[in-house]
């Protein structure tokens, strides 16, 4: 019996299973609104920030922590992120 002969069924079953909990993964409905909001945050957190190469506080990851956050649908955690993290380097939030 030839190795792609026993390496077939194996194939067969690892495609099956990858293709069954693609269908099983729920993401939540895209928010346009939502996600320019995050954006447009992070762009402002971004502009008044630190210069982030010379003062490595962690804040860099945080932010963009928080906007893959809202890239994957949780806008509730990245949002609340973003604005506490405007809030402490006192940078005025501009209104919805």
């Amino acid at each position: 019996m030839s190795a792609l002969a026993r390496l077939a069924p194996r194939l067969l079953a690892a495609a099956t299973i990858v293709i069954a909990s693609a269908g099983c993964t729920s993401t939540p409905p895209a928010s346009p609104r939502l996600l320019a909001r995050c954006t447009q945050l992070y762009a402002l957190w971004f502009r008044y920030e630190q210069h982030t190469t010379f003062h490595h506080t962690g804040q860099q990851a945080q932010a963009e922590l928080a906007l893959d956050d809202c890239k994957q649908g949780r806008y509730d955690a990245g949002l609340q992120q973003l604005e506490k993290m405007l809030r402490r380097g006192q940078v005025l939030i501009p209104p919805e």
